[in-house]
């Protein structure tokens, strides 16, 4: 690796870097004087650009960071709400380093998503178009679903070790496992609920369903392929916990869903093991049943379960008559398409009905679609990019199954295999989900996804398995 200080201390650098010195100086000076933390922000991003050049391995675990901190801490005031962007700074120095990578070494690595996503975006470019939305709206809409899909892209070329992904996980699994004791300790003072859940803001409380999920995917995993350690089941239960503190209903249902899949993938081969398994597994699903207030009727009437499911997913503001139960915005959204041939196959254009950090460019219907709650990911996507989009995005998803199974089949390497097995069960859950939150556009879900992809892809290309 390039020591940074020969690298500023190139001749042929030198003036460069002194330039960007003072500009940086500049920069901070007119933060002080006028506290405007734009202004921050920018010398900030231009002091670590060429060190997050040169280092990419960095650049990914610093992204890793942020997704878990950002948020909380811009809530907490602790920074301001430009440094949210910092992800998508990263990525864009990132992107820069690998088009350098690129023309110097004439090399791109193939991907499953080359053909859908190109079609995706060309026709997600075409819908904004003749929507007659401004194409900064359009850049703005594609950015919240396909940010991670570029980090994807990025790690892929960037052709990581197996050495630096076991690490950057191993960093993952930390980060991953501190959200419960910090929940718990939260609980304490917001008791149940969103408030109470993890380092990430809790406006984003869907991440108490899909982290405790994803958690169960990665142990099970190491349980059954790496080596059977009764701590690996112990971890499924902390997140059963976690689940429990934030309160979230859907979660149970979910889990349900999750173990058959992962139990039926498991095969008869590890029918012992499934054995030890589901005992424990059925009890924090009692556990979660007993202590979700709303869940509870159900230990004396087990119908309970459905028709408060169907009550929920259904349910239309009182006000105005709007869709409020995921279903009902579902329907809606479909009604709602079926007006125009158009818009039922390219939707309203990307971004169209999202909010925005840039509050100019944010969607021209974004409060006008008679949606208050239920705005999953399957009913964004609908409606900006039209019921094409949507199988599009499917087709960038689905190939990691085949991914997973070609590498679990074919690897030796028990720890490999266990990921492969954890991603099996991470592209089911994601399915499953498309219609339970925007999954795919906040940060935390976002970048797990797409990180397991890359790094199972990575490893299956560097031992010539895919």
């Amino acid at each position: 690796m390039l020591n940074l200080a020969d690298h500023i201390l190139d001749q042929t650098k030198l003036r460069y870097y002194l330039f960007q010195a003072v500009l940086i100086g500049i920069l901070i000076g007119i933060f002080i004087v006028q506290n405007n933390p734009f202004f921050l922000f920018i010398a900030f991003f231009l002091s670590i650009r060429i060190f997050l050049f040169i280092n990419p391995n960095t650049s990914i675990t610093i992204i890793l960071f942020s997704v878990f901190f950002l948020d909380w801490l811009r809530d907490l005031r602790l920074v301001s709400d430009q440094f949210t962007l910092l992800p998508d700074v990263i990525l864009a120095v990132l992107t820069l380093k690998v088009l350098f990578n690129l023309l110097r070494e004439k090399k791109v690595i193939r991907t499953p998503l080359d053909v859908p996503i190109l079609i995706y975006v060309i026709l997600g470019t075409l819908s904004g178009f003749m929507n007659g939305q401004h194409p900064i709206t359009t850049v703005v809409g594609f950015r919240f679903d396909l940010k991670y899909t570029l980090m994807f892209y990025l790690m892929v070329q960037l052709n990581p070790s197996e050495r630096f992904l076991k690490r950057l996980f191993g960093i993952f699994m930390f980060l991953l496992i501190i959200q419960v004791p910090v929940a718990v300790v939260k609980s304490f003072k917001y008791g149940q609920g969103e408030e109470a859940i993890g380092t990430y803001a809790y406006h984003t409380g869907i991440l108490s369903t899909v982290l405790p999920l994803i958690a169960i995917c990665i142990f099970v995993g190491l349980y059954f392929f790496h080596k059977p350690r009764l701590i690996y089941i112990a971890g499924c239960l902390l997140f059963f916990l976690f689940s429990i503190i934030g309160g979230k209903r859907g979660f149970i249902f979910f889990a349900v869903a999750l173990s058959l899949y992962l139990g039926w993938q498991a095969g008869w081969k590890n029918l012992a093991k499934t054995a030890v398994v589901a005992p424990i597994f059925f009890m924090g699903f009692m556990a979660t049943v007993y202590f979700v207030p709303e869940l509870r009727p159900a230990i004396e009437d087990p119908v309970h379960l459905i028709t408060f499911s169907v009550s929920y997913e259904t349910m239309h503001s009182k006000e105005d008559g709007a869709a409020a139960g995921r279903t009902a915005a579902l329907m809606k959204s479909n009604e709602i398409l079926r007006k125009n041939i158009l818009n039922l196959l390219l939707g309203f254009g990307p971004g169209s009905i999202s909010q925005s950090f840039f509050q100019k460019y944010k969607g021209r219907l974004e409060d006008k679609i008679p949606i208050v709650y239920g705005r999953s990911q399957l009913v964004t996507m609908s409606l900006e990019e039209g019921y094409v989009g949507v199988f599009l995005f499917f087709l960038c998803i689905i190939p990691f199954l085949k991914v997973a199974s070609r590498v679990f089949d074919y690897v030796e390497d028990p720890f490999w295999k266990a990921m492969a097995f954890s991603l099996k069960g991470i592209v089911f859950t994601y399915l499953i989900l498309m219609n339970y939150g925007v999954i795919f556009r906040m940060d935390v879900s976002g970048f797990i996804f797409w990180f397991f992809a890359a790094m199972l892809f990575t490893v299956g290309k560097q031992r010539k398995l895919l």
